[in-house]
């Protein structure tokens, strides 16, 4: 046994290294500063990997958590994801209050991206979770049929192992906050213990199968958008699209193209918002991981944009600050993934993009569109760090 110990080392360390291959492929056609953020990208990954395979990984005994930042599949920067192992032959109780965020979805799923497809056997959320009363929840997951007589929701599963994924987007980032839950397998058998080595090199196998499909499998279907010509254009999105083969929810309609915007360039987003629980734009690059949404404003949501007086949208997303409130920054990303979220929604509208050069913006968005200084930007930026970095305790 010591023998395979170290050989599961030694596979680990050699994935590690050959997995990243493709950053540095002249294929991918990026410069030596996206290649550096791949390479953040990737030991993000083996961090998730290491947390959810080594850490959190008890379904007898499931720590609903969270890691920072959890940077992958286009993370949405409204978001606080928390995920927890469970078998689903037994039962799961989960408990707390959820009324002082915006939106929660719960999904059970495999979380086996680029190892075969993501698959999902339950995906629900509010509005449509029972309050209890006080904006609480008693939600149980179990094998067994509902007996009738639980005060909440009850969910019949399918008996397989997977993990619940709670989803908690914020809208307002200085009113709301994140909610109080707790997670608990009603009929354990056995405590926690020590690992023993035949587990031990069966989970570090598990982390090296990670760090060898996953980080590839986001980049490779972010370039995908580019390489199919979906670029600066969203025209080849039709109706409702849930994105529940890649982990996405069925509440929620996605949409999604490459970005290429120079120095001096920028794109003007127009769109009429539909009537919905939440929404939310956001920009990520190469590798499908947001941009810094903490320092700069790289996301753009309901709470936070001025709608013109003709109920219409627009967004200019650019490297330089154009001087008005409703401005995604780029902070320097020459290329990426841009992606739009309609949770909720009575309807699924298509934005228009339009590139063009900074100096015909002004003559393109609507004349009654304020302008904030340099002063009101770095106030409304500090803010935003303040309360983005309370959502995660930092």
């Amino acid at each position: 046994m010591d023998n395979e110990l170290r050989a599961s080392w030694d596979r680990l360390c050699d994935t590690l290294k050959e997995s990243a291959d493709y950053i540095f492929d002249p294929a991918l056609g990026v410069d030596s500063s996206e290649q550096a953020e791949g390479l953040r990208h990737h030991l993000r990954m083996l961090y998730l990997a290491l947390d959810r395979t080594l850490e959190n990984n008890d379904p007898e005994h499931p720590e609903l958590g969270w890691t920072y930042p959890s940077k992958f599949g286009q993370d949405n920067p409204d978001g606080l994801y928390q995920t927890a192992p469970v078998d689903l032959s037994r039962t799961y109780r989960l408990t707390g209050r959820i009324d002082a965020v915006r939106y929660l979805g719960l999904s059970i799923l495999n979380f086996v991206s680029g190892r075969g497809g993501i698959t999902q056997q339950l995906n629900v959320g509010t509005p449509d979770l029972t309050d209890t009363g006080g904006g609480r929840i008693d939600i149980i997951f179990s094998p067994d049929p509902d007996p009738g007589d639980h005060v909440g929701d009850w969910f019949q599963v399918e008996p397989e192992l997977s993990r619940l994924l709670v989803r908690q987007f914020f809208s307002d980032w200085g009113a709301e906050s994140h909610a109080e839950l707790h997670l608990e397998c009603l009929d354990p058998t056995n405590p926690p213990g020590r690992l023993d080595p035949a587990r031990t090199v069966t989970l570090i196998g598990e982390v090296a199968n990670e760090i060898d499909t996953v980080p590839k499998f986001w980049t490779d279907y972010a370039v995908g958008y580019r390489d199919r010509g979906e670029v600066n254009s969203f025209e080849h999105v039709s109706g409702k699209y849930s994105g529940e083969g890649l982990g996405g929810s069925d509440q929620q309609a996605y949409g999604g193209c490459w970005f290429q915007v120079g120095p001096n360039e920028a794109l003007l987003l127009e769109v009429t918002p539909p009537n919905c629980l939440y929404w939310n734009i956001q920009v990520g690059d190469t590798w499908f991981q947001s941009l810094d949404y903490i320092n700069l404003p790289t996301t753009m949501n309901d709470s936070q944009a001025r709608l013109d007086p003709d109920g219409v949208l627009r967004v200019v997303v650019s490297h330089v600050d154009p001087g008005i409130q409703n401005w995604m920054a780029l902070g320097d990303c020459p290329q990426g993934v841009l992606t739009y979220r309609w949770n909720n929604a009575d309807s699924a509208p298509v934005p228009d993009l339009k590139l063009m050069p900074m100096s015909e913006v002004a003559d393109c968005l609507h004349p009654d569109t304020p302008q904030i200084s340099a002063d009101e930007r770095a106030a409304i930026n500090a803010e935003r760090r303040l309360h983005a970095l309370r959502r995660f305790t930092r």
